[in-house]
């Protein structure tokens, strides 16, 4: 940390309010947000005189304020001089859909027998250097992932024809928006009701709470903010409280979203001037049902748009549901743009199941999923989850049902053993050696009769041959593997590892530009700034091309060489398997 200073920057609603500013790096605000943490709001960019970053300090105490001084002077030098108090210059608009900043975000405690992850990193989108970036949150990393096993050799080369220009190149004016192609409204899942939630120790506090909204909605939980890491049922939770109080209010006046699909859809309806539409669908609604509230991407040209929706349901003393994966006190910058507090509702944390409960949830994720697992198949699968990780088990559940229908058609092996070995365990072995050189390999896309999905391969900049590389091998993979080769070609890109800021959110532009529906996305080398944190990467990525319904399959650069990670982005393409 080069330099810091703390600021007097009261409010009529927060006399001790404090700005600290810092010109510091990543590992900088990592140590200080894990220190000071309850204290601190989520950093901003701030570049002017010198520094490079912002804290808000909440309700700072003297007391506070010098536990604070006194650990930033043992890290760093002496403060500069104190300047007068200043207040932070308004951020110029920023055209629509510009990919937005994403600051260091606050890690919630990782429950017991839960490792916590790293602290993570910013994954923020670069702005223009004349435009400071807005602020978005983004989720926190899942465990991460063991790495993957070493494979003999590198894949087989397929040598076509040298990478040609995409079938449809992206276009350089962005193609015309509208609510149809963005919709505000996420439909409520028919599963995911109050008869399917599994109730323990874990979430009975939630189940509760979320009780008393179905039967009193507006009225003692209002709003009702549900946190916890992935895995907890928060969504599940969500979408049963939407089901139930649509059967005596009717779907149409449930407003159900997640926070990168409201965001998105305030603003391509601001860009199209079709406003309008979003603010008589809010008029029309009696509930409001918002999932990653942490992902909702707030920008000057947005944030009033956004902080109306959440006031005409407050005033009309109507019912707000949220989740998050942080608590409230970490969301303290989203609090200040959409001027409501989440605190002054209900919070309640929910806490990952233990094992013997783990194992009832698989059972029952797995009959809705039609995976037909066996019971030594469900102590299997619950053996192997607690290495990779429990919060993944419905994208596992979902893999393990399309392959195994694939595999019965094909009349393949087909148990719950003959399928991990193949899309599972080589993932789980020592880590592979990433390539240090990718093999040549030319390209060109199959030949297609009729539709296709269209398709997007990026990649790393500086690893110019691993887009084809990555392609030509999917292709051989899902050959060998009975997957249909329908994907045409739409848009061949990379992004720069060494940009710390905003790859996820530009990835999701990319996508949504060039109207792809499925991504292939090669993760970012192990030795660039991004490579620690890939695991995050990866985890934001899926969630933000999900809001805009892109398919995302995944593959670490070390695991280029390992045919795992290419069927399973095939089973992530595939059609969403009938539900029970």
């Amino acid at each position: 940390m080069e330099r810091w200073e703390i600021r007097a920057t009261p409010t009529p609603g927060d006399p001790e309010r404090h700005l600290l500013l810092l010109q510091g790096s990543p590992a900088d605000v990592a140590a200080l947000l894990k220190k000071f943490g309850a204290l601190l709001g989520r950093p901003t960019p701030f570049s002017s005189e010198g520094f490079n970053l912002s804290l808000v300090l909440h309700r700072m105490k003297p007391a506070s304020r010098t536990k604070l001084e006194t650990w930033l002077k043992q890290v760093s030098p002496p403060p500069a001089p104190t300047s007068p108090p200043a207040t932070m210059p308004s951020v110029p608009e920023i055209p629509a859909l510009k990919p937005a900043a994403t600051p260091f975000v606050l890690e919630p405690a990782a429950p017991s027998g839960i490792p916590a992850a790293a602290p993570p990193i910013t994954l923020s989108a670069p702005a223009p250097a004349e435009t400071p970036t807005p602020v978005i949150p983004l989720a926190p990393p899942p465990p991460a992932a063991p790495p993957p096993a070493p494979v003999a050799g590198p894949a087989p080369v397929v040598q076509l024809t040298p990478p040609p220009a995409p079938e449809t190149a992206p276009a350089s004016v962005p193609p015309p928006l509208s609510m149809s192609s963005l919709p505000v409204v996420i439909p409520l899942r028919e599963d995911w009701t109050f008869e399917t939630l599994l109730v323990g120790a874990y979430n009975r506090f939630a189940h509760a709470a979320a009780m008393s909204v179905v039967s009193s909605p507006g009225s003692m939980y209002n709003p009702l903010f549900l946190y916890g890491v992935p895995g907890t049922g928060k969504s599940h939770l969500l979408g049963a409280i939407g089901t139930a109080l649509s059967k005596g209010l009717g779907d149409a006046v449930i407003l159900h979203t997640s926070g990168a699909r409201l965001s998105r859809a305030v603003n391509a309806a601001a860009l199209a001037k079709t406003m309008g539409e979003i603010d008589k669908k809010v008029a029309d609604s009696k509930v409001l049902l918002v999932d990653d509230v942490h992902l909702l991407g707030i920008s000057d040209s947005n944030k009033d748009a956004l902080a109306k929706i959440f006031k005409s349901f407050f005033d009309r003393k109507l019912q707000v549901v949220i989740t998050s994966l942080f608590p409230p006190k970490s969301l303290g910058a989203l609090e200040d743009a959409l001027k409501f507090s989440f605190s002054k509702g209900w919070s309640v944390d929910l806490k990952v199941p233990s094992p013997a409960v783990q194992k009832e949830l698989i059972t029952a994720a797995s009959d809705r999923v039609g995976a037909g697992l066996a019971s030594e198949e469900i102590s299997l699968l619950h053996e192997k989850l607690s290495a990779w990780g429990y919060q993944d088990l419905g994208l596992w559940l979902r893999r393990v049902a399309i392959f195994r229908k694939k595999r019965v058609e094909a009349s393949l092996p087909s148990a719950l053993a003959d399928l991990l070995p193949l899309i599972y365990e080589p993932l789980l072995g020592g880590a592979a050696e990433a390539l240090k050189e990718v093999p040549a390999v030319k390209f060109v896309a199959p030949v297609l009769s009729g539709s296709a999905e269209p398709l997007a391969v990026i990649a790393p900049k500086g690893k110019e041959g691993v887009g084809p590389y990555a392609a030509s091998f999917f292709y051989e993979v899902g050959g060998k593997n009975g997957f249909a080769q329908a994907y045409r070609h739409a848009l061949w890109e990379s992004y720069d590892p060494n940009q710390p800021f905003g790859v996820p959110f530009l990835i999701g532009e990319m996508c949504h530009r060039a109207g792809v529906t499925r991504a292939i996305v090669v993760g970012p080398p192990p030795d660039s700034p991004l490579g620690p944190r890939s695991a995050e990467f990866s985890h934001a990525a899926r969630r933000i091309l999900e809001s805009l319904g892109v398919r995302l399959g995944w593959v670490p650069y070390a695991g280029l060489q390992i045919p795992a990670h290419f069927i399973n982005a095939h089973l992530d393409f595939a059609p969403d398997p009938p539900r029970a």
